[in-house]
């Protein structure tokens, strides 16, 4: 598939384009997304009233309360990985996509970024609804800690997933069983980063300092850039020789 030259502009606005199809195409269907944050708090309740019931403490333990939110956020990440390139190969529309003027990295961008709006609103309502359900017991933060939580706990963990997500779905949109074949691909790439998310989450939410978590953030953008450059050069195989 050949592709015009097309200047740096008209890349962004390609971008922006695609960007805003797929939040559009995801309004009309918010039901989808209602039923996401459903499954998310009902977990949450489910996990904190086992853990209640079995222990009778009304405060889940640091580590138990950071494990319970990721162990919900990996399983919804899956739900999100649906609505990138499957969604579009289910839709038809993916045709009309690769035979647009539009190169491969700017698709794939796209796409990362509509998971990361996607993924990081329904982990705001997730994160408010765990707090006051689970109960951690944790200690208070202040502005700069909370901030660095925000930034290096669940931001930058969370653009770590939706690359990964992106290449998953990528990969599986040609597949027959995808609800199979997505949790068995997504699994051995982000097995390396779950530890590193866990212990930064544990230690950030103790209020440690940001260099004690100087290795987990060091290693997580390296996996970060890795997938990147991965996606970047079988970008162009995934979408136009399949």
């Amino acid at each position: 598939m050949s592709h015009q030259n097309i200047s740096f502009k008209e890349k962004i606005k390609l971008f922006e384009t695609l960007l805003a199809k797929d939040i559009k195409s995801e309004i009309r269907q918010i039901n989808d997304i209602f039923s996401v944050l459903l499954f998310d708090i009902i977990s949450i309740f489910i996990f904190s009233s086992a853990y209640n019931s079995s222990t009778q403490n009304q405060a889940m333990p640091l580590e138990i309360f950071v494990i319970e939110n990721w162990v919900i956020i990996f399983f919804t990440l899956i739900f999100i990985m649906t609505r990138l390139f499957v969604k579009e190969k289910e839709a038809g529309t993916l045709g009309g996509l690769i035979s647009a003027p539009i190169s491969a990295n700017t698709i794939q961008f796209s796409k990362i970024v509509f998971c990361f709006i996607l993924l990081g609103l329904i982990e705001i309502v997730h994160f408010i609804f765990s707090f006051f359900i689970s109960n951690p017991s944790m200690q208070a933060l202040d502005a700069s800690q909370f901030l660095y939580f925000v930034l290096f706990g669940i931001i930058m963990p969370t653009l770590n997933l939706c690359v990964c997500g992106t290449i998953v779905s990528a990969l599986s949109m040609y597949v027959k069983n995808k609800s199979f074949v997505l949790p068995i691909l997504l699994f051995p790439i982000i097995l390396p980063i779950i530890s590193p998310i866990i212990s930064m989450n544990i230690k950030l939410l103790q209020g440690d300092l940001i260099n004690s978590v100087f290795i987990e953030i060091l290693f997580l953008l390296s996996h970060t850039v890795l997938m990147l450059s991965i996606l970047i050069l079988i970008s162009e195989n995934l979408l136009y020789d399949l």
